[in-house]
């Protein structure tokens, strides 16, 4: 069996943890409590090789639905089910010769052409031979493309990449508004008042067997506190109070390390905290990001007595606190990402209530041994998480019952994937573990037969249970269960992507219809999941430029929609539901409203022209303008997101570049999975106008893939850093390039720029 170097110094970190406070843990109970006595807890043997998988692993989804204000509406089919598309099959001459161009763009497709550019080698064959080909560009924003295309009277090309991502940047900077207008100043005022309620039972529980809950609560919100108010005061004055608090803010704000954490006495992942996302390089949003995070990560285990009482204290808290602002923030939140996937104040206020009395005070139920004894086992019971968010150790149950203050989410993606990873799955034949999943693992999950055939190739399927946990995930998640995909905006994202994972039926476009293009749909879908991870980092358990043209000659420059009628609407939808429910919220001002039906709107143009196409139907002039000047429509909502971000006026793409980047996974053994798009990359496609074969271009996803030290999680600026490779300025060689590798099953279908 492998090794871990890291396993081993927990090991030993915990024997002796917990020799030193084997002593503390028995308190001078008294003979007449013996029906308060903790229980112990049978420690299940384990065994990779026979481990079954318990049946909550792949439960239903966790809905509150009932409890939310706001819930996604079942979508709208504004597609034509009937369609049947009927576009004869083409191919391209070996000489080009039936591809329709014009003569001025001569030197990007005719080698024997005098002035025919180096810089298009390449783009030819390609087109020859798949009838598309991405070249590795690395435009700073997706709408350089279409508009230097538009004032060029090239073709366009609109891509279903350039919609998922506006979406994007439209999504993000929503939920960054909401946060910083909304959300982060809700927050520290939720958490100082549940600091002062903290103060309070602390200080009536004091002398009690409820002491030691009742202090680690207070710990426990003073360090939230802190977190967005480094001078708030202390509440009590005691040093083992200060050494505690003043430890974990210290880590938390190095997030460097796995340690014991002084709350739960386990171990926490503190390289967590570092701001990632769009968070970095904003004070405020900063604060709130390791706020929420200190709150959505630590675990009131439901096996440790202590942490049990927490838990009731915490709610009784929030009863006297008033609820209100804890649910308007778990509400929002959800809305955007989902509910917890553990159990929280809905859950737990019901339990507390049957066992202690819905008016019982926290003095009166320290001294309630039965209504404890009720309680603890009503805890023990609760449903098992379908995701684990913390190291943990061989042999242990990868996810733990436990109550969360503001638990981080569930998603499909996480779930697939934590049952993919080990524990979850065994050894492969060489004995190795697999410590991190793969982003395919979700699309083949989703039924997509390209994924499944590269996670083959690499070998993904010999580890041991892979298959059969495979086929677990396929039969939970590969539906149309609008539970699962309306469950909140992120849900409704990733379900948007879906069908980009099925191969196209005979009628469309040929490009569509080979092997290449469908890896080309998959990077589509991983380049979109990584800018859904990285604007959901925190929660998921990871000027408008002018559109006149010039006085050059008249070119034949019209362009072709990527033909996607269920993805455009279902996106139709997506903007919808969060028009919808933000409004519901009361947090979206009338110009995020027009925005938000623009995009809608783009969408159904979208939807409508691809209808048109899959039938040979002619397009309208006004439709032709439409794609022609679909940049400018996209670049319109880059601005907008981007707008207050940038101190100087925002003219030029490279002030707000699109790359992003996420860590999804962890191995706690020192690494983890980082998904990334960068610069975006330029497609040429040759499709069908009129009978002809016409050539355009546009912009889509470079997706990246690859493992970092868990200790240097990247950050956007960093990754952007990275992307960025470095030339003498005397030799023009090149002297830096730490770009990582794009995934093997990309590099057919791409070549260097």
């Amino acid at each position: 069996m492998k090794k871990r170097l890291l396993s081993v110094l927990l090991v030993l970190c915990m024997v002796f943890s917990l020799m030193a406070c084997s002593s503390e843990k028995k308190n001078d109970q008294s003979a007449d409590d013996e029906e308060y006595e903790e229980q112990e807890t049978e420690k299940k043997s384990y065994s990779k090789k026979n481990k079954k998988k318990d049946d909550t692993d792949i439960e239903n989804a966790p809905v509150e639905a009932a409890l939310r204000p706001f819930f996604l509406e079942d979508p709208t089919i504004y597609y034509d089910e009937g369609l049947v598309a009927c576009i004869e099959p083409y191919s391209v001459n070996d000489d080009f010769s039936n591809v329709v161009y014009e003569d001025y763009f001569r030197y990007m497709f005719d080698p024997d052409f005098e002035y025919y550019s180096e810089y298009f080698d390449g783009i030819r064959e390609g087109l020859i031979k798949n009838n598309f080909v991405v070249r590795n560009d690395n435009y700073d924003e997706f709408f350089d493309v279409y508009e230097g295309n538009r004032y060029n009277q090239f073709p366009n090309f609109i891509t279903v990449d350039s919609l998922m991502h506006t979406y994007h940047l439209y999504f993000s900077y929503l939920m960054k508004n909401t946060e910083k207008d909304y959300l982060a100043d809700e927050l520290q005022r939720l958490s100082v008042a549940m600091l002062d309620e903290a103060t309070r039972q602390y200080s009536e529980l004091k002398g009690t067997r409820w002491e030691t809950a009742a202090l680690k609560n207070l710990e426990f919100f003073y360090i939230g506190a802190a977190l967005q108010d480094s001078n708030i005061d202390m509440p009590i004055d005691e040093g083992s109070f200060e050494d505690a608090v003043n430890t974990e803010l210290e880590r938390i704000n190095d997030a460097s390390v796995i340690e014991i954490c002084t709350i739960t006495d386990d171990y926490e992942d503190y390289t967590q905290y570092k701001p990632r996302g769009y968070y970095e390089g904003d004070s405020q949003l900063e604060d709130y990001f390791r706020a929420m995070m200190w709150y959505g990560r630590i675990p009131f285990y439901t096996d440790n007595d202590d942490l049990v009482v927490c838990s009731a204290l915490i709610v009784k808290g929030l009863e006297n606190t008033g609820s209100e602002s804890w649910e308007s923030i778990y509400n929002v939140t959800s809305f955007f990402a989902g509910v917890s996937d553990d159990p929280g104040y809905y859950e737990i206020k019901d339990i507390v209530d049957e066992c202690f009395g819905e008016d019982a005070d926290v003095d009166k139920m320290a001294d309630d041994g039965a209504g404890y004894k009720r309680f603890a086992q009503s805890m023990s019971e609760l449903t098992m998480p379908m995701v684990n968010s913390v190291p943990v150790m061989d042999g242990e149950d990868p996810v733990k019952p436990c109550y969360r203050f503001m638990g981080q989410r569930f998603t499909i993606d996480a779930s697939i994937m934590q049952n993919l990873v080990y524990d979850s799955v065994g050894e492969d034949p060489s004995g190795n573990d697999r410590m991190l999943p793969d982003t395919l693992d979700v699309a083949a999950a989703l039924g997509c037969e390209t994924a499944e055939d590269i996670l083959r190739e690499n070998g993904e399927f010999e580890y041991d249970g892979y298959t059969e946990n495979m086929e677990a995930m396929k039969q939970k998640f590969n539906n149309d269960d609008s539970t699962l995909w309306n469950a909140s905006l992120y849900s409704a994202w990733l379900g948007t992507l879906r069908p980009l994972l099925h191969a196209k039926p005979d009628g469309y476009p040929s490009y569509k219809l080979n092997a290449e293009w469908n890896k080309k749909s998959l990077e589509t879908f991983t380049g979109s999941y990584a800018e859904l991870k990285h604007d959901t980092i925190l929660y998921a358990k990871a000027v408008m430029a002018e559109m006149g043209g010039g006085d050059m000659e008249v070119l034949d420059d019209r362009g072709y929609v990527d033909p996607e009628p269920v993805v455009y609407s279902s996106f139709v939808n997506l903007a919808a539901n969060t028009k919808n429910g933000l409004s519901e919220y009361g947090m979206l001002d009338s110009q995020s409203q027009k925005d938000l039906d623009l995009l809608k709107d783009i969408a159904l143009n979208l939807l409508a022209i691809s209808e048109k196409e899959l039938v040979n139907e002619e397009l309208t002039d006004a439709e032709y303008d439409f794609i022609r000047e679909y940049g400018g429509n996209i670049e319109h909502f880059w601005y907008e997101a981007n707008a207050d971000n940038i101190d100087e006026q925002l003219v030029y793409s490279y002030q707000a570049p699109c790359p992003v980047i996420a860590d999804i996974a962890t191995d706690p053994n020192g690494s983890v999975l980082e998904v990334g798009s960068g610069g975006a990359s330029t497609i040429y496609v040759v499709f069908p106008i009129d009978g002809e074969l016409h050539v355009g271009s546009g912009s889509v996803y470079n997706f990246y893939q690859f493992t970092q030290p868990m200790s240097d999680r990247l950050t956007d600026s960093e990754w952007r850093e990275m992307l960025d490779p470095k030339w003498d300025p005397d030799t023009f060689e090149l002297i830096y390039d730490d770009v990582p590798e794009h995934p093997e099953w990309t590099q057919s279908y791409r070549i260097a720029r």
